[in-house]
């Protein structure tokens, strides 16, 4: 069980490297906040993913990389959707 988890948030960690990488127009960028962020977010994602089960019959270590990869956008919208629901503004 703890290596399967292990698995999942390493694919997910390696889908924020993707994400990351595929973003940053410069080495110096894959080093910036934005970047380490996503690589963070990514195995938090593919760690919150191993809790959950696809129903899609695709591979659950590909479904985790997926995951990791897209997970960043997501928790970026749910904080920007909040600060317009509280009145604070969103990015301009």
């Amino acid at each position: 069980m703890e290596h399967t988890l292990l698995l999942f948030t390493l694919n997910g960690l390696l889908g924020g490297l993707a994400c990351a990488l595929l973003h940053a127009e410069s080495f110096r960028e894959v080093l910036s906040y934005t970047s380490v962020r996503a690589i963070v977010l990514g195995a938090v994602g593919g760690y919150i993913y191993y809790y959950m089960f696809t129903e899609w019959r695709l591979p659950d270590s590909v479904m985790a990389f997926v995951f990791g990869y897209a997970f960043k956008d997501f928790v970026e919208a749910l904080y920007e959707k909040g600060r317009l629901l509280l009145g604070r503004g969103g990015r301009g």
